[in-house]
């Protein structure tokens, strides 16, 4: 996971092994065996691993399927729009950043046996000014009590 899922990320290597991750869930009943009830902990461990790989794995391809570039803690390789910052790297290092002005906020849930992904807009932020030293102060003062 860390080779494609880190803070250097590069799609194809991404759909590869989500695609690993996939079979191994799909055949994950007959594969994986527990000889006592302290292996059964590792059992559900790994499997718990292997859910939230498919879900990390799923948003980062749909983040990408969508024209998702380079922003924040990831570097997406981008060979075919991208820039190499110093040519000695490896072309792993090649990026183009995220320059949206407006971007939507990805969400993914799990449903009927998959993950799905959506997109929204962001929703605004609250006119209330209830922060907690607003509503602490408040409450000092009057009991909140209006």
């Amino acid at each position: 996971m860390s080779r494609c899922g880190a803070a250097i990320r590069d799609p194809a290597q991404i759909r590869a092994y989500g695609k690993q991750v996939e079979a191994q869930l799909a055949d994950f009943a007959q594969t994986v065996k527990a000889g006592s009830h302290t292996e059964l902990a590792m059992v559900y461990r790994l499997r718990d691993m292997l859910l939230s790989q498919r879900a990390y794995l799923t948003a980062m391809t749909d983040y990408t399927a969508h024209g998702g570039k380079s922003r924040g803690s990831a570097l997406y390789t981008d060979l075919t729009g991208g820039t190499k910052p110093f040519g000695q790297l490896p072309d792993t290092f090649t990026f183009a950043l995220d320059e949206t002005e407006a971007p939507l906020i990805q969400e993914l849930w799990f449903e009927d046996g998959t993950c799905r992904t959506g997109w929204r807009a962001p929703r605004p932020i609250p006119e209330d000014d209830d922060f907690f030293e607003n509503v602490w102060r408040s409450y000092r003062e009057t009991g909140n009590i209006d």
